[in-house]
């Protein structure tokens, strides 16, 4: 632990200045924060994210340079530091240690972060005690990050002492736009250490509200981005760039996109390739993130196999995706028992 807290404390100032200094000199700033980030390298996702890294950025005209220059300008730099330390350290290297440990020990996968699915609104709804005590077992076998799908489940009150007894951990959060306003906005930014991605799925048909609505978390320069539901009927409008240009003149650079249930496996399959390749070989403007593909895709750096676990709002897991429920209940078991029952067995022992 002593050794954590140094290494976190030297990293984290390394962060803050080159923050600072990517707001001076851009191209340059993101070079060395990527020289250091390398030098501290020690996890196999580590090794991976930065050779990618510097393949990508040798491109001097690389869209990512405009990328990281409008999200350093336009995000408070606390924001930036916090998450980004919670889910790159915490999460991905210390965390993904103390997975590899366990899953050693124990013989069953540990997914790197768990997806609470709290869009239905209900009157057995988890309580903030029972999600305090989810995230307190999480910790203890590696798990930094977590994943809240709210939509328009507005349970901000709940949620403001888990962010705040969890300064460690990274929350990225699901939400309808319906939910943000000055007041929302402003308590949401007391909180560090969490990304919000805001539903774009009706772009077409709200324009004018949604950039009011982006226009607020501008405003308070909260960490922020989009998301996006697909499915076989409007896969074509990522794969043609319509959701690009609508993410541009909303000045995002960042969007999620979340496969739909009933979604065929080969549609399913091209998007997540698409966005793969949008990162890799394609010179997008806007960073694409595919939920379930990136999921497992760091699930199998860490863990060899993908693991994916979500919790709903009265407390049923599922596996494999947010809707296929298990016959366990957070309620009712540990969340140790339930991985032991539910994850795929480790194959690297």
């Amino acid at each position: 632990m002593e050794n954590y807290k140094l290494v976190h404390a030297i990293i984290k100032i390394a962060v803050e200045n080159g923050i600072r200094y990517i707001e001076d000199n851009p191209k340059r700033g993101v070079r060395n924060l990527l020289d250091l980030g390398e030098y501290f390298a020690s996890g196999r996702f580590q090794k991976v994210f930065f050779e990618l890294a510097h393949e990508i950025l040798n491109n001097e005209g690389s869209c990512y340079y405009d990328i990281i220059e409008n999200l350093v300008k336009n995000t408070n730099h606390r924001n930036l530091t916090v998450y980004g330390m919670n889910i790159g350290y915490n999460s991905l290297t210390y965390g993904a240690n103390i997975i590899r440990e366990h899953e050693k020990k124990h013989g069953y996968n540990v997914p790197w972060t768990i997806v609470f699915a709290f869009e239905e609104k209900n009157d057995k709804h988890l309580t903030g005690d029972e999600i305090l005590n989810i995230i307190n077992s999480g910790k203890k076998i590696g798990i930094y990050s977590y994943m809240i799908l709210l939509g328009k489940n507005n349970i901000w009150d709940i949620l403001y002492d888990v962010f705040d007894k969890n300064d460690d951990c990274a929350f990225t959060l699901f939400i309808d736009p319906d939910i943000i306003n000055e007041e929302t906005v402003k308590k949401i930014n007391i909180a560090s250490n969490i990304c919000i991605f805001v539903s774009i799925d009706n772009l077409d048909s709200s324009n004018d509200d949604m950039v009011e609505k982006f226009n607020i978390m501008r405003k308070y320069k909260c960490l922020y981005g989009g998301y996006y539901y697909y499915d076989d009927s409007n896969a074509e409008n990522i794969t043609n760039g319509m959701i690009a240009c609508e993410l541009l003149s909303l000045n995002l650079n960042f969007a999620i996109f979340i496969r739909k249930t009933g979604c065929s496996e080969e549609v399913a399959d091209d998007i997540c390739d698409y966005i793969l390749r949008t990162r890799t070989k394609i010179n997008s403007p806007v960073f694409l993130i595919d939920f379930y593909g990136d999921y497992a895709r760091i699930d199998r750096i860490i863990s060899v196999e993908p693991c994916f676990l979500s919790i709903n709002s009265y407390g049923q897991i599922c596996v494999s995706n947010i809707t296929n429920e298990t016959e366990y209940n957070i309620r009712c078991a540990s969340l140790e028992n339930i991985l032991d029952h539910t994850m795929p067995r480790v194959k690297y022992i």
